[in-house]
């Protein structure tokens, strides 16, 4: 299991219709020390995917810049693109979201 906080850091995607999903990209930040001890943020992007109403939650609170909880699951999936070379994806499958603004 994994549990991210972070902030969305583009709109919501929707995808598909009998059963949709929605796509949220968060940022998390931690802190890191070069030899210099100045300290630098590094952001890293992770994928969220949430379905039925964890995603129906999302798509009514969350907009760009809204600090988040998310808990879930790691996904690896791979595929191959048109080129016909393999692609690997890393997904977070949100079993549940809270809202950190409210």
């Amino acid at each position: 299991s994994v549990q991210l906080i972070g902030y969305v850091g583009s709109p919501l995607r929707k995808i598909g219709d009998k059963s949709p999903k929605i796509i949220l990209n968060v940022a998390t930040h931690h802190c890191s020390r070069k030899k210099d001890c100045i300290p630098t943020f590094i952001t890293t992007w992770h994928e969220v995917v949430a379905r039925k109403k964890t995603g129906q939650f999302a798509e009514c609170n969350f907009v760009k810049g809204s600090r988040i909880l998310v808990q879930g699951r790691i996904i690896y999936r791979t595929y191959l693109d048109k080129t016909g070379h393999k692609r690997y994806i890393t997904q977070i499958e949100a079993d549940s979201l809270q809202n950190l603004d409210r």
